[in-house]
């Protein structure tokens, strides 16, 4: 695989349908990801659209160009909702098992703020030697790879990889403009969330051009409930509480709200929008036992309240108004009551 030089740049910085200056990864970057011949790509455990995407969408690219790229996913790990993003492109080998002596010559870890945050379960051990990138959005990052690319103003990492091949000149097909284009949408509330920018639109339009099947798209991510996703949500419903005279809402699920509903852990996902969508609610948490005293609490902030600060303080991270924790062996009660606190004392200085 060789990479293209990029693009000439216009007098704003940047290219028309390439990347800003200040976004472009390093050529070391570009030099460890042009000697990948057998890369295995790897996400975050509960792997939401966007790192389904970024995985699966940058796998497909570089298997059109060439390289034996390959998709680590643990067994059942994956939300019923967002399966349908493993049919986009079928060509792209999914592993559910990789032993030490792998013959992966790299990891691609995509879309993972932290080491401790990749997805190998107990069934995936990359080769200790094997070379490790780390492409991300995450703020709050920590440049785990010998190689990094971290863009934290990009809207999802998906709009990175999508701006990356254009900026490759590679051709992007339809499944691949698909996957991306899917990632984009989820990390961006479809477009309404502030991470949505000019760019961000402009890479979804271009991936549109290159195939993407918006409807079909649109309708898995938004209008395809099952009854016991269906089942779910109306516990968070019931149990949707506002505290702090309304800037304060959150919701819990326990663990027999998630197993009596048919669902499991990885089901749990963006229904923490239920409570966000209350009018003047400035932070909205949803927790939720996956499993038995284990809790996680998802962070959304609204107008210029940030959230990540928060999740920070309990060991968590993310983006500004996008963050999340997880706390064990602690009674969920006992969670809420000790975050919803910091939540309010958070809110009195921000």
């Amino acid at each position: 695989m060789e990479l293209n030089a990029p693009k000439p740049q216009n007098s704003t910085g940047s290219s028309k349908t390439g990347l800003s200056h200040s976004c472009r990864p390093q050529r070391e970057f570009l030099a460890a990801l042009a000697k990948a011949r057998k890369p295995l790509l790897l996400g975050h455990v509960t792997p939401d659209a966007d790192c389904l995407g970024s995985c699966l969408g940058l796998a497909g690219a570089l298997r059109e160009q060439g390289v034996d790229a390959r998709v680590g996913l643990p067994p059942d790990c994956v939300a019923e909702r967002l399966a349908f993003m493993l049919e986009l492109d079928t060509a792209i080998p999914i592993e559910r098992h990789v032993s030490p002596d792998s013959d992966r010559d790299s990891v691609i870890i995509l879309d993972t703020a932290t080491e401790k945050r990749i997805n190998v379960g107990s069934t995936i051990a990359p080769p200790a030697d094997a070379v490790r990138l780390n492409l991300d959005h995450h703020i709050t990052n920590t440049d785990f790879g010998a190689y990094n690319w971290v863009d934290p103003h990009a809207s999802s990492t998906c709009e990175m990889i999508a701006r990356l091949i254009q900026e490759l000149g590679w051709p992007i097909s339809p499944p691949v403009a698909s996957l991306l284009y899917a990632g984009i949408h989820g990390d961006t509330g479809g477009f309404s969330l502030p991470p949505t920018t000019a760019e961000s639109l402009q890479t979804a339009a271009d991936l549109v051009r290159a195939g993407a099947d918006v409807t079909h798209i649109g309708e898995q991510l938004c209008r395809s409930q099952g009854r016991r996703d269906f089942e779910l949500l109306r516990r968070v419903y019931d149990h949707t509480t506002v505290v702090a005279n309304g800037a304060i809402a959150y919701s819990y699920l326990t663990y027999h709200d998630i197993t009596e509903s048919g669902c499991k852990p990885e089901d749990i996902d963006d229904q923490v929008s239920i409570p966000r969508a209350l009018r003047g609610v400035r932070i909205a948490m949803l927790f939720s036992e996956g499993e038995p005293g284990v809790v996680r609490i998802n962070l959304r902030g609204e107008g210029r309240t940030t959230v990540v600060e928060l999740a920070q303080k309990f060991g968590g991270g993310g983006h500004p108004q996008s963050a999340g924790v997880r706390m064990k062996n602690k009674a969920i009660q006992d969670v809420i009551a000790t975050v919803i606190a910091a939540a309010e004392e958070h809110l009195r200085h921000h």
